[in-house]
């Protein structure tokens, strides 16, 4: 474990910290208002310590609970004479099955056995295992993590990748302070964005009883130099006490898209490959009209069909998020077609369209943000505007919605009000829909 402060410092004592809490008034974390807990485990140990007891009053409660191990611990000991890493990965592992049972039998354990000390080198894994975890049900979960600011580098890594998890699912994420415990001073504790959880007494002995379940940390592995115990006793104080804080956690801006554009002139190959020039091809052969006045596209790209929509509108706005694909759109399109960097629905073009063009777009919002960007939508059509609907039906790596679920969600939404579908196509790739006005006038 690479560490920026030294264990063997006694560090903030304990009753330090007991005072410090007695004193303050923190919020109480209702975990009432949550059907799932995902707690998110740099290494084996890392939810027992930081957040065992919370697990515990989860599972009392009667919530679902799955704990994401991302790294297999075997750097634990770099310097064990007897227990080589592929032994203290299996041991880890057992230990970290073991303490979970013992706070919540019911719990399901994912563990990715990424490298320990290398989380920061393993691109989308962690984020992509998380997102998997939570699924559908973001608005419901309650994601922890390690805290970002907790002085270890697989920590603001897993904090990291927890976040951006938290960005596409909707989850609410918290972060579990463990080694800020030891190095942080009472003064400069993050204090303000605090909230507590208070164990009964039997949880906190619950707690001991799973901490002690990680014997290859809590005790050492033999009397030879290199086996030591990682967790010495004035540390274990601080995960002994009838309370655990949780903190707010930074907010990471999602660059996934844009570092994609960066790497890659054509990111999903929309120049040569057959499938994207048919399925443009096929998409435009959906549209009701033969002329549109105003278009907008979310999500534009690199403007492949922002290009092929200004030959039937008057006016094309594209929009994206990414600033290397706008300058990319920008290059190639037609004078009358405008491209602007937006992060939609947030940031929201003004002016009215009546033909709003949602291709390969949904999927990479979050459930509640494509809501709202179906709201903004509904609310900039003209009164005979349609809505066209594309995307790729696969699971897309790493986001919770696939095209099925993202038409679904928007033909609820954009139905009504004199609005219904009006053309449909799929075959075993993609869902194509125009949502117009009912019914359809002939131009």
């Amino acid at each position: 474990m690479t560490q920026t402060f030294d264990l063997a410092d006694p560090g903030t004592p304990e009753r330090d910290w007991l005072a410090a809490l007695a004193s303050r008034d923190l919020p109480t974390l209702d975990l009432r208002a949550f059907e799932h807990l995902v707690v998110v485990a740099a290494h084996p140990d890392d939810e027992t310590l930081g957040a065992g007891g919370l697990m515990a009053t989860a599972a009392a409660l009667g919530l679902r609970i799955t704990v994401v191990v991302l790294t297999d611990g075997a750097a634990s000991h770099p310097n064990s004479p007897t227990h080589s890493p592929q032994e203290l990965r299996r041991i880890r592992e057992a230990e970290v099955r073991h303490a979970v049972s013992s706070l919540a039998p019911d719990a399901s354990v994912v563990t990715l056995g990424l490298p320990d000390g290398a989380l920061a080198e393993q691109g989308d894994k962690p984020v992509n295992a998380i997102v998997e975890t939570i699924g559908l049900d973001g608005a419901s979960t309650l994601l922890l993590s390690p805290w970002h600011a907790d002085r270890h580098p697989d920590h603001a890594a897993a904090a990291q990748a927890a976040a951006l998890a938290a960005h596409r699912t909707d989850a609410t994420h918290l972060g579990y302070p463990i080694w800020a415990w030891h190095w942080n001073s009472v003064d400069e504790f993050a204090w303000k964005s605090a909230v507590s959880i208070d164990l009964t007494p039997s949880t906190v002995e619950w707690k001991r009883t799973a901490i002690a379940a990680h014997t290859s940390q809590v005790e050492p592995l033999s009397d030879a130099p290199g086996d030591e115990a990682l967790l010495p006793d004035h540390v274990l104080q601080h995960f002994a006490r009838a309370q655990e804080i949780l903190l707010s956690q930074n907010v990471i801006q999602d660059q996934a898209l844009d570092d994609l554009h960066d790497e890659q002139a054509d990111p999903w190959n929309v120049d040569e490959s057959w499938y994207e020039r048919r399925k443009r091809a096929v998409t435009l052969g959906l549209l009701t009209r033969a002329r549109y006045e105003s278009a907008l596209e979310v999500g534009c790209s690199i403007g492949a069909l922002t290009t092929d929509l200004a030959e039937r509108c008057d006016r094309v706005l594209g929009i994206d998020a990414s600033a290397h694909a706008v300058r990319a759109a920008t290059a190639r399109v037609p004078v009358n077609a405008e491209i602007q960097q937006r992060d939609a629905p947030e940031d929201w073009p003004d002016g009215r369209f009546d033909l709003v063009v949602l291709s390969e777009v949904g999927y990479f919002l979050s459930p509640r943000r494509w809501d709202a960007l179906l709201d903004r939508v509904r609310e900039s059509l003209t009164e005979g505007g349609e809505v066209l609907l594309c995307h790729w039906l696969p699971q897309p790596d790493g986001w919770p919605m696939d095209g099925e679920v993202v038409h679904n969600a928007a033909i609820e939404r954009l139905s009504g009000e004199g609005r219904r579908v009006v053309v449909q196509y799929r075959d075993d790739h993609v869902r194509m829909e125009v949502i117009g006005p009912n019914p359809v006038r002939p131009h």
